[in-house]
């Protein structure tokens, strides 16, 4: 796309690989990424890519119902429900 340049490119192409779990493998992404950034902005990319993805495993797993900023997240349907019975 042309939305994007090279250095966006390559973050994209890395949140992939880590995403996917085949980081360690994509000699290309890696490059193309080393080509944009320093050790310590690869680290912090890496870093935040990973703890997205925890936190969407995580939601999934227990089934969240992520809500928007100042609410309250729910673990199941039937606590939206209780919660409107309740008032909250």
């Amino acid at each position: 796309s042309d939305l994007f340049d090279d250095r966006d490119k390559a973050v994209i192409a890395w949140a992939e690989a880590v995403t996917d779990r085949t980081a360690h493998d994509d000699d290309a992404a890696f490059v193309a990424l080393r080509a944009h950034f320093d050790d310590r902005e690869i680290v912090e990319l890496t870093l935040i890519c990973a703890m997205w993805n925890l936190s969407n495993r995580f939601a999934e797993a227990l089934c969240l119902v992520v809500e928007p900023p100042g609410q309250r997240i729910a673990f199941q349907p039937t606590d939206l429900a209780r919660d409107a019975a309740e008032g909250e």
